[in-house]
């Protein structure tokens, strides 16, 4: 019986050192283990089961089932991370040429209009009166102002006349 053990164990414990040849030449050790890696030490404990006591199916589906799961999750996390970014560049966006009122690192309370966003860093930074600011600093947001139509108007109009064409019949 120790023989037995002692050879399922080999396999297993090649299989767990060969996971991820890459992680076992950086400094330091893996922290998660992959859908990859998963599959591998399942087929591993399958070729190395004792066949009086086979592994039960459901437990085998139930394992497969929660790798999926967390793959999806991870999954829709990075999804809702980027929908979440590409959100906030649009946002910022939307304000270039507003006036808003901001609140810099000191507490100061600014006013001005967004004249450009910086797009270099992880976060879009507004420039209000020559200085960046992060969007996050934003208090208040007004539209620009604009200039009031005057009251003259400076459109000309066409006189239109009407012509007839004789028809001769």
């Amino acid at each position: 019986m120790s023989v037995s053990s002692t050879n399922a164990t080999s396999p297993i414990a090649s299989s767990l050192a060969s996971l991820n040849p890459a992680a076992s030449a950086s400094a330091g050790p893996q922290k998660t283990l992959t859908a990859q890696d998963f599959m591998k030490l399942l087929t591993v404990q399958l070729q190395n089961q004792d066949p009086s006591t086979p592994m039960d199916s459901n437990q085998e589906m139930q394992q497969i089932v929660q790798i999926s799961s967390m793959q999806n999750m991870s999954t829709m996390s990075t999804d809702l991370t980027q929908m979440t970014a590409s959100q906030t560049w649009s946002l910022a966006n939307s304000y270039l040429g507003r006036q808003v009122t901001l609140s810099d690192n000191t507490g100061k309370s600014i006013t001005g209009q967004i004249s450009s966003i910086d797009t270099s860093g992880t976060a879009p930074q507004i420039q209000v009166n020559g200085a960046f600011y992060p969007l996050s600093s934003v208090t208040s947001i007004q539209m620009a102002a604009t200039s009031a139509p005057s009251a003259t108007s400076n459109t000309t109009s066409i006189p239109t006349t009407a012509t007839t064409n004789p028809t001769t019949g």
